[in-house]
């Protein structure tokens, strides 16, 4: 096996830095996997998640301007086939102004039924519609009773209704509905505040909820998000869910009631002290004979930052009350099985 189904561990994908982690998989058959690497857009394409690991075909599908708002810090791309086109979903800033720049952009590529690493890909630029005044990164998108939204973490309003854009120290998860795949169709609500001890650093200096997922049971018996908090840069970095229950039949996603926090980190570091350390920002997929895993970032040391970020990837179980991940890293390293080849 390439997890063990009794225990609970967690298997290495990458030996290198790869922050941010996306992975899908094609109608192809293939995966692919993007991350930050704050100049390009990068993709890597294999046939299984084994060869994602040992031999990729890797090269960048799009990189950063010279100038302007897209010509630095590119922060966690997400690749998506929606209404029959490939779309990848990313954060850039303006080299010349900074982090305070970030804003949400848009590439458009082939159709869905081609390969997306083979391109074109062009710049669509930021969702139309969407209110360019407020910092933005992280941006995700889902369906739900065939309508999509767009959730994404995001600077908070003040008072007077204006958004916060000098502040650094909190950020907050906000959904708006679409059109189509680039056009907004809703003014954005905010759904998720770090209000949890364990969403914030011990000191409360930083407050975070970012990198938001949508995931959903196999029977359906649970749909949420699932989103990062606390501090990427730290040791302290884990995941929580949202969990998705409207209060009446005229009530949906963008109602802040229909969204429920759960009591406790889905992941965080183990409390013995051992690695992997910062688990965070992941994606799910449904994998044969593996049932449904989870691809996070995570350090090999405590001390290491936003360096060394490798693609780490655990089982997730679905029990009554929702997800599952025993609410730590894996206790030991999996190893990689004669089946894990047949990953798909």
């Amino acid at each position: 096996m390439a997890l063990e189904q009794t225990s609970n561990s967690y298997l290495e994908i990458t030996k290198i830095n790869t922050p941010d982690p996306w992975i899908t998989q094609a109608n192809n058959g293939k995966f692919y996997f993007t991350f930050t690497a704050n100049n390009r857009i990068p993709m890597w394409e294999a046939s299984s998640i084994h060869q994602l690991r040992v031999d990729p075909k890797r090269g960048p599908v799009w990189k950063a301007k010279q100038t302007g708002p897209q010509s630095e810090r590119l922060w966690a791309p997400e690749l998506h086939a929606l209404r029959g086109r490939w779309y990848i979903y990313f954060a850039a800033a303006d080299a010349q102004v900074g982090n305070r720049s970030h804003r949400m952009y848009v590439l458009g590529g082939p159709s869905a039924d081609e390969d997306p690493h083979a391109g074109p890909w062009e710049l669509l630029g930021p969702i139309r519609g969407m209110n360019q005044g407020q910092w933005a990164i992280d941006g995700t998108v889902f369906e739900l009773d065939e309508v999509l939204y767009f959730c994404y973490s995001g600077w908070p309003r003040k008072e007077n209704g204006e958004w916060v854009t000098h502040r650094e120290d909190v950020q907050q998860l906000f959904i708006l509905r679409l059109k189509d795949p680039v056009t907004a169709d809703s003014e954005a609500v905010m759904i998720c505040h770090p209000s949890q001890p364990w969403e914030q650093l011990p000191n409360g200096r930083a407050k975070i909820c970012e990198g938001p997922q949508w995931l959903q049971s196999p029977s359906g018996h649970w749909k949420g998000i699932v989103y990062s908090c606390s501090a990427s840069w730290t040791k302290h970095y884990k995941m929580a869910t949202l969990q998705y229950l409207p209060i009446s039949a005229n009530a949906g996603p963008l109602d802040p009631r229909s969204w429920r926090k759960s009591i406790d980190p889905l992941l965080q570091n183990r409390p013995d002290g051992k690695g992997p350390f910062g688990p965070g920002h992941g994606c799910f997929l449904n994998l044969e004979d593996e049932g449904t895993v989870v691809f996070f970032h995570a350090t090999d040391r405590e001390t290491d930052g936003n360096r060394n970020r490798k693609c780490r990837m655990q089982r997730l179980k679905w029990i009554e009350g929702g997800p599952d991940m025993g609410g730590y890293v894996g206790d030991s390293a999996g190893t990689w099985g004669n089946r894990v080849e047949k990953i798909r």
